[in-house]
């Protein structure tokens, strides 16, 4: 076994432990604030996760899918994930997940998960792809757009460093962010 292999697991691991809390605080910086588009108004982009390149914007950058609330379910796109479990709905609804179509927005760890409003019976995990995202290996964190601030919810990254995941309990636009000191 290559020696630099459990060097990464134990890392990863630690980042999965460091980055899990239930807290929900908004996330401070001193950083410059960026702006991007988003449906009703702006968006700081600060300490959010970047892709690596630019992802294809000619594809497919939403999708629905009817989840029946008995059973629940899960909606995906290209890594972008929701899994509902059974009685977290609370009534059947369409769920659906829109990727940013802009150049500066698309080039970041965000989505946008809807309804907005539906307040769940019991929380919903989201995940996000870490694969071709620039990521230092710093503690990173789901966080939720609300209120013209980002909230964090906390989460973890799986082991190979491939997912992050964080739960919720109402949809929004949501985003891949570094924990930012003061945080």
């Amino acid at each position: 076994m290559n020696a630099r292999r459990p060097i990464a697991l134990a890392a990863a691991l630690l980042l999965a432990l460091a980055g899990c809390s239930d807290r929900s605080q908004p996330l401070m910086s001193s950083a410059p604030v960026q702006a991007g588009a988003v449906l009703g108004g702006t968006l700081s982009l600060t300490g959010v996760l970047q892709f690596v390149g630019m992802p294809d914007l000619t594809g497919t950058r939403s999708t629905s899918k009817r989840i029946v609330a008995a059973e629940g379910g899960f909606v995906e796109l290209n890594g972008f994930r929701v899994d509902i479990p059974a009685g977290a709905l609370p009534a059947d609804t369409t769920v659906t997940i829109t990727l940013p179509g802009d150049n500066v927005l698309a080039k970041r760890l965000v989505a946008e998960f809807e309804p907005h409003g539906v307040q769940f019976n019991t929380p919903v995990t989201l995940t996000f792809p870490l694969t071709g995202v620039l990521w230092s290996g710093a503690g990173i964190e789901v966080a939720r757009w609300e209120n013209g601030a980002w909230t964090s919810l906390g989460g973890s990254v799986n082991l190979l460093g491939t997912k992050l995941t964080g739960q919720t309990p109402h949809f929004s636009t949501y985003g891949g962010k570094y924990i930012l000191a003061g945080g």
